[in-house]
């Protein structure tokens, strides 16, 4: 599939998301549900649990999925395009303060309050602890320090997306408010990503590669905050 095709088959997509997502809000509006409600619930309808389930000729037509991620399908350019756009909403909040200055005050008070990934990370290993001997959830070379940190961190994960569509939705774009919620997950995210780095590069007995990714995530960091 060329660049040309590629562009197609995006905005085909993005058309039918955008006019289902509109159909789908119509009707939970109607039944008092906020519009993030609805476009979750889109996704699941559009993707493989029903979609795919009904018509799965059509669902593999509209959004190409490879397995063997050997030619470039819908995870290599949709997904992307919405994270950034979740990522890049509003650099500054009204009042013109940087978030990059607020919400590293803003993560520390969450942190003082019990707030951050404490609690959602040994929610998460101690659910692992008791999935490792109950069920097959865990490939067999797996040990089990090393599921209760995977799930644990993979708990810590903040859905970028559905959190900017919950701030949209509440009217708290670039208050004090919002920009604290997605700064805060952002920071949060960045801790739980390293060590699922940490957790994966235990797996392969290459450390080399937690070092490399998490370095290099710090310097880019670095290099936007200057």
């Amino acid at each position: 599939m060329n660049n040309v095709h590629l562009a197609i088959q995006f905005f085909i997509q993005l058309a039918v998301i955008l006019l289902f997502c509109r159909l789908v809000g119509a009707i939970a509006l109607r039944l008092g549900q906020p519009q993030v409600v609805a476009e979750m619930l889109a996704g699941v309808l559009l993707g493989p649990s029903l979609f795919g389930l009904l018509w799965p000729e059509a669902q593999h037509w509209l959004f190409p999925w490879d397995s063997s991620q050997k030619m470039r399908d819908t995870q290599s350019y949709l997904f992307p395009a919405s994270q950034l756009w979740s990522r890049a909403l509003h650099v500054c909040g009204r009042d013109g303060i940087p978030r990059r200055h607020r919400a590293p005050q803003i993560n520390k008070l969450n942190r003082r309050v019990g707030g951050g990934n404490v609690d959602t990370f040994v929610l998460g290993a101690g659910l692992a602890w008791i999935l490792f001997d109950h069920t097959a959830l865990f490939p067999t070379k797996t040990s089990r320090s090393e599921a209760m940190l995977f799930l644990g961190a993979s708990m810590c994960i903040t859905a970028f997306p559905m959190l900017a569509r919950i701030i949209h939705f509440k009217k708290l774009t670039g208050t004090t408010m919002g920009t604290v919620a997605l700064g805060a997950g952002a920071i949060d995210d960045a801790t739980a990503w390293c060590l699922l780095a940490v957790v994966l590069a235990s797996f392969e007995k290459n450390w080399s590669n937690a070092l490399v990714n998490i370095t290099g995530g710090i310097a880019y960091v670095a290099s936007l905050s200057t």
